[in-house]
């Protein structure tokens, strides 16, 4: 599997919070804390191979369809998967 690239928030980042909502979304990946943000001014842009690093279970989602979420409740919950809003 090639590199591709995942917006995520600056709490995924910087590792402070797990991922817990991810979003394919127009054919970008966001891999989001599902905690409030004030802003996307914090975002950053990483390797999504170095998400399935950390977390393995997120390979999971590699068939999320686009203009779907996946979300879950804490790290080892099942993941909910529904369109987009």
């Amino acid at each position: 599997m090639g590199e591709r690239a995942a917006f995520v928030c600056a709490h995924v980042f910087d590792a402070s919070c797990p991922v817990l909502l991810v979003s394919h979304d127009g054919g970008d990946w966001q891999f989001l804390c599902g905690g409030h943000h004030e802003s996307w001014e914090t975002a950053r842009v990483i390797g999504r191979n170095h998400l399935f690093d950390r977390d393995a279970s997120l390979r999971e989602l590699l068939d999320l369809p686009v203009g779907w979420d996946a979300e879950r409740p804490e790290v080892g919950g099942a993941w909910v998967r529904k369109r987009s809003q």
